[in-house]
């Protein structure tokens, strides 16, 4: 047994001479591609026309970002565009936050109240406040500071004084405001611890006006004094109103003919019909912001709509911040409709907008479709 497993293992010399070629031979061909290598003379890549474009691509960059230096120029912030406040130095977002402010109501009456935008730097505000302009008589309001007047005492109705009777009275802004709102909102005084509930009337102010408060025809008295105010005991004066008001042709005057109907409630008013394109009902009267109830129950029989020429948004040309100043379109809805049409083309007709898989409210999709239009 032995024997016969050594034989196995047994080579003659030509088998051995056949191992030892065949293993030079490998080891030959597996030599080549590194032999190769070394014989080969090294290949040099040339990387100088790359390295120049990106220089040239970073020195595109940098001409880009390079923001061009602030120039400073008289501007009224109710008029400027959003290019003549990215000229001031403003960035884009405050730019656009002036402009969202401003197409949804909001007005600037002096420079301190650009510090309503909230995004607004301190620095850019001071840096800005020497050129602003309110309205178009090109004074810069800034430049002239009146001497406050010395605060006058006398009786007065806080249920029916105006605005510049408070002011008479030495009451800051802030205060005046507060009792304005409260008044608009149905809230009444009935005795002078009543004028406690403005939180921003501060206790030396109460303390120096409450003694001279009134709640009676004891007003009536005191008129002289005080000539825009009137007689306590009525929610508002009766005016004489020479016919129908209608809605959607009533001018600032019109409008002040009605029972309970000032100028700033007129104005407001003329606005919301503006911003919406004109009533389609007289119950639309009750969404203007500010109207109480009762007054709105006084002026209803006097009301009438006659035309009925109704402003239309163009779907098809429309931007965000057309659709977004509509009062019945929110921004969200107003980017919605932009982003549907930017995918699928044009509005054929107003009903397409019902396609819109993201506005399912029909109650609002009825609401809103008059004041739309796609010519």
């Amino acid at each position: 047994m032995k024997t016969k497993f050594k034989t196995y293992l047994r080579f003659n010399r030509k088998e051995r001479m056949g191992t030892l070629a065949l293993l030079l031979i490998a080891t030959f061909l597996f030599g080549i591609p590194e032999i190769a290598r070394h014989l080969r003379a090294p290949e040099h890549t040339d990387f100088e026309p790359f390295k120049q474009e990106i220089q040239a691509f970073r020195r595109a960059l940098d001409s880009v970002s390079e923001t061009p230096s602030p120039a400073l120029f008289a501007f009224d912030p109710n008029t400027a565009s959003f290019d003549d406040f990215i000229r001031l130095g403003l960035s884009e977002k405050v730019a656009n936050i002036i402009c969202n402010y401003r197409d949804k109501g909001g007005d600037f009456r002096e420079a301190a109240d650009l510090q309503k935008i909230w995004s607004l730097k301190p620095e850019d505000y001071q840096r800005l406040m020497p050129y602003i302009q309110i309205g178009a008589k090109g004074k810069f309001v800034h430049q002239t500071f009146t001497e406050k007047p010395e605060a006058e005492l006398f009786a007065f109705d806080p249920n029916t004084a105006s605005a510049a009777d408070f002011e008479r009275m030495g009451l800051p802004e802030r205060s005046i405001k507060s009792i304005l709102n409260y008044r608009e909102k149905g809230g009444q005084f009935r005795k002078k611890e009543d004028l406690e509930k403005i939180y921003t009337l501060s206790a030396e102010d109460f303390a120096r006006i409450s003694t001279y408060a009134t709640f009676s025809e004891a007003c009536v008295a005191s008129a002289k004094t005080r000539p825009t105010t009137y007689a306590a005991g009525a929610a508002f004066p009766t005016k004489k109103t020479e016919g129908p008001v209608d809605i959607n042709r009533a001018s600032l005057d019109a409008w002040r003919t009605l029972p309970g109907i000032g100028e700033t409630r007129a104005r407001q008013l003329i606005n919301y019909r503006e911003k919406l394109g004109g009533f389609l009902s007289i119950a639309q009267i009750s969404e203007v912001s500010g109207l109480p109830d009762s007054v709105l129950q006084a002026i209803k029989p006097l009301l009438v709509l006659q035309g009925s020429d109704i402003r239309r948004i163009n779907l098809n040309t429309a931007s965000v911040q057309d659709l977004d100043a509509h009062p019945y379109i929110s921004r969200r809805q107003a980017e919605l409709i932009v982003a549907y049409r930017e995918q699928h083309g044009a509005f054929a007709a107003v009903e397409d907008i019902e396609k819109m898989r993201a506005i399912s409210d029909k109650a609002w999709l009825s609401k809103v479709k008059p004041y739309l239009g796609v010519n």
